[in-house]
């Protein structure tokens, strides 16, 4: 199996120039407030594809995305993952609704937080406390500060391939030039001090034992050790050994655990990776779903960590707060998105598994059979396309070099009318029906046969 022009922006090929013609035809609109937006935006969110303009969506409706010009998509990118029942689910649509006739900021509390946390409580053994805040980054910055606060000690662990948000502690990688089992870490972007790297964060080898030894090292300084229980970057759900061992070795070393559960809480199960593997850590955090795709973040666990936030039991306190926290309308959206999800679990979760599965299947049984070299990792309903055909035991082993080929794959492939968000993750939701899911394969089947014509595989 081969891939040409890997390092080099491949040739276009008729294929290429077919759908790029196509698509910048059918949005005109999208084109106009690309260029409007270029005059005052210094960002956007993340690029759909790699086109002269970005797509705008007007519109979701159930597995759909239609765009300013009307085009409809089938949508593979779930909010960035928190979409687990569809585009506007009638129940959350509901609680919502209800909600925004009486208000949606009142600064002063409503009901809402003490119901949404009960939900969390409940599906989650782990879980005696819950705070809440406005995003997944918050959480994990919070969460590293009660870690550090409620232990004396200053490190934080995190994994290789992982991520964590958007502030200081949590943009850390690994250097990609260190040794794989004993990896050395290096900030991620501009702007943070190297300290961070250097002194108060510790990188761990993903899937290697060789961590537990780290963490044995490093245990007199180390507060925390934060893991996804799935990572973004390398879906799969073959992780129960390593994980039961990592919360064997924290036990051990009395260093706390925390599962950052953001993107996986409420997706892979009901009550999330902490469910699907029977593992309690110390800590979570959750978001997107949480609020049933309002802004929401939330910091969840042990009586003993979350005492940090009110200084109980002579707890040293953090400071915490945020003037959207517990705002009303993300709280009646959540109630609705985890009161459905509780009702209906039975239904819901074995769907998306199999449904996930079956995607994985095809598309991985497809290139085998067709001598094209990617495969489709996947966590149930959450799913990554890997380019190279190598095995994959973490990120270490994904091969970068195929980046401009994968950004041609998902411009076609929105081209057959499917659409996955630039970081190239995808998922689908309960909406997702079978005759939508064949939709999809036949779309990755089309897309690999136009690269193939073109030369490209």
């Amino acid at each position: 199996m081969s891939i040409t022009s890997k390092q080099a922006e491949p040739e276009l090929g008729a294929k290429s120039l077919a759908v790029r013609t196509k698509l910048i035809d059918r949005t005109v609109k999208c084109e106009e407030v690309a260029r409007r937006g270029q005059a005052a935006l210094a960002q956007e969110v993340v690029q759909t594809v790699d086109l002269p303009h970005q797509i705008y969506i007007d519109s979701a409706e159930g597995p759909y995305l239609t765009d300013l010009d009307g085009n409809r998509y089938i949508d593979l990118t779930g909010g960035f993952g928190p979409n687990v029942l569809g585009n506007k689910p009638e129940p959350v649509e509901a609680a919502m609704t209800s909600q925004i006739k009486k208000g949606w900021h009142y600064g002063i509390p409503g009901a809402g937080q003490a119901r949404l946390a009960e939900l969390i409580k409940e599906c989650a053994p782990a879980v005696d406390e819950v705070m809440f805040c406005n995003s997944g980054s918050e959480a994990t910055m919070f969460a590293f500060r009660a870690a550090r606060a409620v232990t004396g000690k200053r490190v934080v662990a995190l994994f290789d391939g992982s991520y964590h948000g958007i502030h200081d502690y949590a943009l850390v990688k690994a250097d990609s030039k260190s040794d794989r089992s004993t990896p050395s870490s290096t900030t991620l972007g501009a702007g943070i001090p190297e300290e961070v790297s250097r002194d108060l964060m510790l990188m761990l080898p993903y899937r290697d034992t060789n961590a537990y030894e780290l963490i044995r090292k490093h245990k007199d300084e180390l507060a925390l050790v934060v893991i996804e229980p799935v990572q973004s970057s390398n879906p799969r759900l073959d992780n129960q050994q390593f994980l039961q061992g990592l919360r064997d070795v924290c036990t051990e070393c009395e260093v706390l655990l925390m599962f950052d559960e953001v993107i996986t809480g409420f997706r892979i199960e009901y009550g999330g990776c902490q469910q699907y593997f029977n593992i309690k850590p110390d800590l979570v955090t959750y978001g997107k779903a949480a609020g049933g795709g309002l802004p929401i973040g939330v910091v969840a666990g042990c009586q003993r960590v979350m005492n940090t936030f009110s200084g109980a039991d002579d707890t040293p306190g953090i400071f915490a707060g945020g003037t959207f926290s517990g705002n009303p309308l993300t709280m009646a959206g959540g109630i609705g998105m985890l009161e459905y999800l509780k009702e209906n679990q039975e239904e819901v979760y074995p769907y998306l598994h199999e449904q996930g599965d079956r995607i994985a299947a095809e598309i991985n049984e497809f290139c085998r059979s067709n001598n094209i070299p990617a495969q489709m990792m996947n966590a149930g309903s959450m799913m990554h396309l890997i380019f190279g055909g190598e095995t994959i035991e973490s990120s270490r082993d994904i091969d970068h070099s195929h980046y401009s080929l994968e950004k041609e794959f998902y411009l076609h492939l929105l081209g057959h009318n499917v659409i996955i968000p630039g970081i190239h993750l995808a998922f689908i939701s309960f909406a997702h029906k079978p005759d939508v899911i064949d939709q999809v394969i036949d779309a990755f089947k089309r897309t690999f046969e136009d690269l193939r014509d073109d030369g490209l595989i």
